[in-house]
């Protein structure tokens, strides 16, 4: 009966709102403009009414991503350099759009990169750093 059930569910339609936050997603790592449009378009999906668990499940994304990329320090490079751009643009844009009420729940994923600003002053890259900076500034006039 649950592999009837897993199998419906694999046969589900990806609903919309997905299927787009999943497309933005996936230009986040652009070294482009269409990176600030997929950042644009995810911060304005996301802070729409009745989207909570969207944002909160790209908030914990995000967070884990942006944690994987401080370990490689200096040596985030490439596409992975991009997608933390991309990411630090769209979550400072999510902040300064949404609902503070809305917002405040979602701390708690946030916590391992607010809890630790030295790491971000040490970064290489200019960009990476005033964006990040940018983000806890934003997260800041959440609490």
């Amino acid at each position: 009966s649950s592999a009837a059930a897993a199998d419906a569910d694999a046969d589900a339609p990806v609903p919309l709102v997905r299927r787009i936050e999943l497309l933005a997603r996936s230009h986040l790592s652009s070294p482009g403009p269409e990176r600030d449009a997929a950042a644009a378009l995810c911060a304005r999906l996301l802070t729409r009414p009745g989207l909570q668990p969207a944002l909160r499940e790209f908030i914990v994304w995000g967070a884990a991503s942006l944690q994987g990329s401080r370990g490689d320090g200096a040596a985030a490079v490439g596409t992975a350099s991009f997608l933390t751009v991309g990411i630090y643009t769209t979550l400072a844009a999510i902040f300064k759009l949404g609902h503070r009420e809305e917002l405040l729940p979602q701390l708690v994923h946030l916590g391992p990169l607010i809890a630790a600003p030295a790491a971000l002053l040490g970064d290489s890259s200019v960009v990476r750093r005033k964006l990040g900076i940018k983000l806890l500034q934003r997260v800041a006039l959440v609490f």
